[in-house]
């Protein structure tokens, strides 16, 4: 078995017999094919050792920091073996794109890429061209929290800490109240912003008001959930649709809350998530959601790419984001504001008075960059619950943004980066400046497309 150092040698050696398998799973089997021949060693004791030799090209099947879910193509040469193929169902079903050498045995490849089959989209001219989605799309579908009744719509997903959201009635024997599909530690009830006797329903999600209410009632609660850290939220999607979380997975360990009383999906707060710590989230090859802080590249790269390694006018600016002049981060979400509120709150407290009654809390930062006139001033919207945490995260990203920063596209020769890695490419214009790979597209042949940022 070849350990991952012993891989790592191998990606980084130019002369090595590089061949890529690709494993099309569809509704009755699985085909696998190569860009080159490969049939595995008869000590791997395999159904089937063979790998067809029919593939072309595998295009755009990308990982990105940004998460988002791309198309890719992957073509197959068809002389008429394949005709049968064009009547099977490949809909939803994993692809798995492996790298390796033509020596080895199966078992030490290593997945690069997963994919879900978007089906045949074209079969002409000998070719067959499949379109693939990165295995984030999983996370498209709605999570289900259940019905509130009388055509209420779902019941809410309530994550960590919400400073006020709507309470449901949603029992006409009694004056019960849910606030969220999922167990609370804690509950505070709300009348019109005053805090009103309840009897609590941890367990439920609500609670039950020990008082009759009146016609003038509003009622809102405060409210804590488990999930009240950005790893913990992390850990309910993953558990939720089925996914591991990658080793590499490294958050900030500060107070938020989620709060939705629509269709919610795992990519929705994933997002959301990832905007208020300004982190970035992608499915990995193993298919296990990663998500890290994004960050300035450090003085010195961890990979240098040569000018022997880049694809020769490859090399392209895709994209300059402006630097940040100023920044104002919206925390701490009033998720039902009041019309109304009760005269004692607006005579002895105004400013939660004020509070209740708007829907967000606003911290801002500014930046003096003389040399960039035309700078952005950005206002984001967070999941943060706590003043110091906002503080503290505005600061890092005036700092980040404190200069433009540039997307450029190249092909390179190696599949020996990853992403979030700090890069060098070695091809003017940006020869000796260091950056951070944003996006991986590795391509039969052994070549792989980047983005990086700088």
């Amino acid at each position: 078995m070849i350990s991952d150092v012993q891989y790592q040698r191998w990606l980084e050696s130019p002369n090595e017999r590089r061949v890529m398998l690709a494993e099309l799973e569809y509704a009755d089997g699985r085909v696998q094919i190569a860009d080159q021949p490969y049939l595995a060693p008869l000590d791997d004791q395999l159904d089937d050792p063979t790998y067809l030799d029919v593939l072309v090209d595998a295009v755009g099947i990308s990982v990105r920091i940004d998460g988002l879910a791309e198309i890719g193509d992957i073509t197959l040469v068809n002389d008429g073996s394949l005709d049968a193929w064009l009547g099977y169902q490949w809909r939803g079903y994993p692809v798995r794109l492996l790298l390796g050498d033509m020596r080895w045995s199966r078992a030490d490849f290593r997945t690069v890429a997963t994919a879900i089959n978007a089906g045949i989209q074209s079969a002409q001219r000998g070719r067959i061209v499949m379109s693939v989605t990165d295995t984030s799309a999983a996370l498209d579908e709605p999570l289900d929290t259940g019905s509130l009744p009388n055509g209420g719509g779902p019941v809410p997903l309530l994550l960590g800490r919400v400073f006020n959201v709507p309470a449901i009635r949603d029992r006409t024997d009694t004056l019960h109240y849910r606030v969220s599909y999922l167990p609370l530690l804690s509950i505070t009830a709300r009348d019109i912003g005053n805090t009103v006797p309840r009897t609590a329903d941890l367990a439920g999600g609500g609670f039950t008001l020990d008082y009759d209410r009146r016609d003038d009632s509003d009622i809102t609660a405060a409210a804590h959930e488990q999930h009240d850290t950005p790893m913990q939220i992390v850990e309910f999607v993953a558990a939720r649709y089925g996914y591991e979380i990658a080793p590499t997975t490294s958050l900030p360990t500060v107070d938020v809350g989620y709060y939705s009383n629509g269709e919610t999906t795992g990519r929705q707060i994933l997002d959301a998530l990832a905007q208020s710590v300004g982190a970035a989230w992608y499915i990995d090859a193993l298919a296990r959601i990663d998500m890290r802080v994004i960050t300035a590249p450090p003085a010195e790269a961890e990979v240098v790419l040569a000018a022997d390694d880049v694809q020769d006018g490859s090399l392209q600016l895709d994209e300059i984001i402006p630097p940040w002049s100023a920044v104002t981060l919206r925390w701490e979400r009033n998720d039902a504001p009041l019309r109304t509120v009760a005269a004692i709150i607006d005579r002895d407290d105004p400013t939660l008075a004020a509070r209740l009654r708007g829907e967000w809390r606003e911290s801002r930062g500014e930046q003096s960059l003389p040399a960039h006139p035309l700078a952005d001033s950005e206002t984001i919207d967070t999941l943060l619950q706590s003043s110091a945490d906002v503080v503290a995260e505005r600061q890092r990203r005036l700092a980040y943004h404190g200069v433009p920063r540039e997307y450029w596209r190249l092909t390179v020769y190696l599949t020996t980066v990853s992403l979030h890695q700090a890069v060098t490419v070695d091809v003017p214009p940006i020869a000796g400046r260091v950056g951070r790979i944003s996006a991986v597209a590795p391509r039969a042949g052994g070549k792989s497309d980047i983005e990086i940022v700088l």
